[in-house]
């Protein structure tokens, strides 16, 4: 929960979907912590929904092939609009982020909508996985000073999230994972307070997926940390 007075993250972990996320709500009290379920467990319902089922060869808008990037995307766009059906009274203003990971065959495919961060280390080296969808982010894509004071209001301003009005759409991309590898999903309330290095640092002591994933989120909040704290840890292990 952080240091407010309500957990509005939210995380999923089905490893016999080979499917993890992390999601984070905004729309108030009560508004964020249903958007942030709603879509995950939409997500979660629909990939279990698929296990089996032969898949077209046909492939969405945006995505590469009709693999699992379509399956991902697709369950991801039926959150949307889940979300975006549910939005009236207290619950008008509910969205929420995503990050997720599906893993398939040795691939990671890792989909996310809004400033919610997959990261992959290998050997020692932290790479980030997604790219945020923030007014911040879009400055920086294209050039434009990020020092001024619009930049700074803005910095967190979200361009797409799942149910926000003319979001843009989710974005994917697929990684070879090998034995020893860790993948870290988190919310920005984990990776603002805990650089990468530090990240790298306290991965690398070892233990459980749960025990480094308790790591981050502790160090996170003792480095005063005031929103919602929330990071899945993935261990690719030789077995798979």
């Amino acid at each position: 929960m952080g240091r407010r007075p309500n957990n509005e993250d939210s995380y999923c972990q089905r490893p016999e979907l080979g499917l993890f996320a992390v999601a984070d709500g905004l729309g108030g009290h009560e508004g964020g912590e249903v958007a942030s379920q709603l879509v995950l467990r939409t997500v979660a319902d629909f990939l279990a929904s698929q296990e089996g089922q032969q898949q077209p060869a046909t492939s969405a808008p945006g995505v590469s092939d009709g693999g699992p990037e379509r399956l991902i995307v697709q369950a991801v766009r039926l959150a949307h609009h889940e979300v975006h059906a549910r939005q009236s009274g207290r619950l008008s203003m509910m969205a929420s982020t995503i990050t997720s990971v599906l893993l398939r065959d040795g691939e990671a495919v890792v989909c996310n909508l809004g400033d919610s961060r997959t990261f992959l280390v290998r050997d020692g080296v932290l790479r980030r996985l997604t790219r945020d969808h923030t007014v911040l982010a879009e400055m920086e894509e294209v050039g434009l000073d990020t020092s001024n004071p619009f930049a700074m209001m803005h910095r967190n301003s979200l361009t797409g999230a799942v149910g926000m009005e003319a979001s843009v759409d989710p974005e994917c991309c697929r990684v070879f994972v090998q034995p020893g590898d860790v993948l870290v999903l988190a919310s920005d309330g984990l990776y603002e307070p805990v650089p990468p290095d530090l990240m790298v640092q306290l991965l690398e002591q070892g233990g459980s997926a749960q025990e480094m994933a308790a790591r981050l989120v502790a160090e996170a909040y003792n480095r005063g940390g005031t929103d919602n704290i929330t990071g899945v840890v993935v261990r690719v292990l030789e077995n798979g």
